[in-house]
């Protein structure tokens, strides 16, 4: 999870750098029609099976495509996928875990704000989950969940310093209730 993490960051900072030079400011409305934006990003994740118990740190890519004109704003389509784990422990040699790994389809309303690099949205993802269960009281248990639904809603912001990177977050329930990480703008 940690050299997970660590590469994400590196690519995000040589990205930085190497655009940095050749762009000065972030755009103007950076996701319009035919955009195409890349995330990356950590969170805490959602708790799809098992009791909710632990803390479930999550890693998260997805990608959209401004795909539609609608007001001041553009509609987007795109995927996304999470992987985030959860464990705890109950005492007396009982501890369970729940790794989940969740693909999805994503739709968004990016609304056009006039500021430049400044871009918010909210929206939905819909898609299937898999969820891997274990529990060590019984050396060797371990149980897996059939294919599960997976939606729910998002809200996020970004911010672009350049014409091509940024940051961002979103909020909601989600593969996460919450993530941090960098976004790319591709066109």
């Amino acid at each position: 999870m940690k050299k997970i993490i660590l590469v994400v960051l590196v690519i995000a900072l040589f990205g930085l750098f190497s655009h940095i030079s050749a762009y000065s400011k972030g755009p103007l409305d950076p996701v319009r029609l035919n955009t195409w934006i890349v995330n990356a990003s950590v969170g805490p994740g959602t708790p799809y099976f098992g009791n909710g118990a632990g803390f479930g740190p999550a890693i998260k890519g997805s990608f959209e495509k401004g795909m539609w004109d609608l007001g001041p704003g553009v509609i987007t389509l795109g995927g996304e996928a999470t992987f985030s784990f959860f464990s705890h422990h109950y005492g007396s040699g009982w501890n369970e875990s729940w790794a989940n790994f969740i693909f999805g389809g994503r739709a968004a309303y990016h609304y056009g704000w006039d500021v430049e690099g400044l871009d918010t949205y909210g929206g939905i993802p819909l898609g299937i989950g898999f969820c891997a269960h274990g529990w060590d009281n019984h050396p060797g248990s371990s149980g897996y969940s059939p294919l599960y639904p997976y939606a729910g809603f998002f809200l996020g912001a970004s911010y672009f310093f350049t014409k091509v990177i940024g940051i961002y977050g979103e909020v909601g329930y989600n593969s996460t209730f919450a993530n941090i990480g960098v976004v790319y703008k591709l066109k």
